[in-house]
């Protein structure tokens, strides 16, 4: 390969159309979107937004330095007025509609939707759900605003970075531009690797802009190395070759990633997110050369149409996702739900992409009429005024009462310890008739438990209950050896509810089991529309199975086909749920007593 084959032409005075940009934009979207309807189809879709950070550092900046190379300067009022008119119709538009449909349909997530509502106008978003610990991964939460955090940080990027580039270049130190970019992008991984060793929650982490800045800056590196508005339109056949090689290859490495990557692994913060953006680099060189192959198959028409609705998609998909799957059970919804997600979803994005975005970037202002016979423009003013009046009224508050009427405060946690040494049962004279009031176990859970607490007890006033919201099985261990060292004997019963938030290790379990002596532990499996909900059930079994002593209540399986028992996120319980889980546990204590 030559030196003439790899050489770029001057610099052109007209940024040309990237086609295979948008069609990989399109993958990114479809990545989300499926991740967001199902976790369990694509463990890795979230990956996505990274690969949307990606591109937005890799775009944004060669648009900069194309301006530069041309006029010399950097019209940074420009710069923004085109960032406003392209972002921010289209999100407040979202918002809008959102908060009225709140308003009328979902009052009893009004006081939570507002403050994310005005951190998603700031664009501050990614810092509120720091400050709340939020987790982006908790299914269990209704917030449809939550997607916007990455928007946050985008936006945030380019209020800053555009003036920081166009300062190196006026200082004169172009040529120490990459390194520059290199040496923050290491800073921020450095971030990121020291706070996720550092704290137990992933909030400050995951949504972080100093964190998360390592994935925009490698994309403007990719710029500064690769300009795609100066690439040229023919080259060698070897060189074409590579080019296309390369994209296909790193693709489906892209692809991998994001099939077998989980939520749940930490390499992914302990310099994984950067691997992965770096291999996402390769793509993006590939896909924007124009000779490539694999560029024109990635800039196809369907992609292509995709692509260009990836930002009305990406701003609608969720909160249509969130709103509609809240009426139903999670991990038991019929498949027309999906279906209808899906449609609803481009329709407002296409709503959106057509009525709102395209018209105001090209005309601003002068997309709004207050004549009627101008009837698109008339139609479009009539429509934002519409929704304004009940956003501005959640907005400021004046819906508060409204959302305070329908909102019940969930409880966190039930605690009944009836006495500071457990009761011995009774024997039953017939031995195949035991009085669930005559047992006095010990019930340790997470909010399944506190859902079950006030049903259980009135069917077994002795029981002495320990439930908490978001309680790890990992966390019992501690529980039983400072609290409940009294029920370690034998012909004590002690039921474990845990494996809701997430799995554990076999040793962990046997460590349960030996704090426990000789006591009768039962264990109950879990029911959670997530990916570690097969891995909590086969742990229990397996220490069921090797154990006298410890018996499995498989709620798993007496749960099936019973929607009617959960609330919207398949796993929390109502009061038909409630009564079947208790009376399940009943039944499994008194048979073991019946055999005593």
């Amino acid at each position: 390969m030559t030196q003439k084959e790899l050489k770029r032409t001057k610099p052109v005075h007209t940024q040309k159309y990237l086609p295979g940009l948008d069609g990989f934009r399109a993958i990114a979207v479809i990545a989300i979107i499926i991740f967001h309807l199902n976790p369990q189809w694509l463990p890795g879709g979230f990956l996505g937004v990274d690969t949307f950070f990606v591109i937005s550092g890799f775009l944004i900046t060669s648009l900069l330095i194309s301006e530069y190379d041309k006029t010399g300067k950097i019209n940074l009022p420009a710069f923004w007025l085109r960032r406003v008119k392209r972002l921010i119709p289209a999100v407040l538009f979202m918002l809008a509609v959102v908060l009225t449909y709140t308003i009328f349909f979902e009052p009893d997530i009004i006081l939570a939707l507002k403050n994310d509502a005005i951190a998603a106008i700031f664009y501050v978003s990614n810092w509120w759900y720091i400050a709340q610990d939020v987790d982006y991964f908790n299914q269990f939460s209704i917030a449809p605003l939550k997607h916007l955090w990455s928007l946050a940080i985008e936006e945030q990027f380019y209020l800053f970075f555009p003036f920081i580039l166009y300062m190196i270049f006026k200082l004169r130190k172009r040529q120490y531009t990459f390194i520059i970019f290199f040496i923050v992008s290491l800073i921020s991984l450095a971030l990121m690797i020291f706070l996720s060793s550092t704290t137990s929650s992933t909030a400050r982490v995951y949504f972080g802009t100093d964190t998360r800045l390592q994935t925009l800056l490698l994309g403007a590196m990719l710029a500064l190395i690769w300009p795609p508005f100066r690439l040229k339109q023919k080259v060698a056949m070897r060189l074409r070759t590579l080019i296309d090689l390369v994209g296909v290859l790193s693709f489906a490495l892209l692809v991998v990633f994001i099939l077998n990557v989980s939520e749940h692994d930490t390499w992914i913060y302990h310099g994984g997110f950067y691997l992965i953006s770096f291999v996402t680099l390769f793509t993006i060189a590939s896909v924007v050369h124009p000779s490539g192959f694999f560029a024109k198959f990635m800039g196809n028409p369907l992609f292509v149409a995709i692509g260009k609705r990836s930002y009305s998609l990406y701003l609608w998909h969720y909160p249509v996702i969130v709103l509609l799957h809240r009426h139903f059970v999670a991990g038991q919804l019929p498949y027309y739900v999906y279906i209808i997600d899906v449609v609803l979803m481009f329709v407002f994005a296409e709503i959106s992409y057509r009525f709102i975005e395209n018209p105001i970037r090209k005309n601003g202002f002068r997309a709004f009429s207050f004549k009627p016979n101008q009837v698109s423009r008339f139609m479009r003013l009539a429509l934002i005024l519409l929704l304004a009046v009940p956003s501005l009224l959640l907005l400021s508050g004046q819906a508060d009462n409204l959302g305070k009427n329908h909102n019940t405060q969930k409880q966190t946690s039930f605690t009944n310890k009836k006495t500071a040494k457990p009761k011995t049962p009774p024997a039953d004279e017939n031995a195949k008739h035991v009085d669930s009031k005559h047992l006095a176990p010990l019930l340790i859970g997470d909010s399944v438990m506190v859902d079950i607490g006030n049903v259980f007890q009135k069917s077994v006033p002795n029981a002495t209950i320990d439930g908490k919201v978001g309680r790890q099985l990992s966390e019992a261990n501690a529980l039983l050896t400072s609290q409940y060292r009294d029920f370690a004997k034998p012909n004590k019963d002690v039921v474990m509810q845990l494996g809701t938030n997430g799995a554990f290790t076999e040793e962990q379990v046997n460590q349960i089991i030996g704090d426990l002596g000789d006591a009768q532990i039962y264990f109950v499996n879990v029911r959670v529309p997530r990916d570690y909900e097969q891995n909590v059930n086969d742990s229990l079994k397996k220490a069921a199975d090797k154990h006298e002593n410890v018996h499995l209540i498989d709620w798993h399986k007496a749960s099936s086909g019973h929607p009617e028992y959960f609330a919207y996120d398949g796993v929390h319980l109502e009061y038909a749920g409630q009564k079947a889980l208790s009376n399940l546990i009943i039944d499994e204590l008194k048979k073991q007593h019946s055999k005593n």
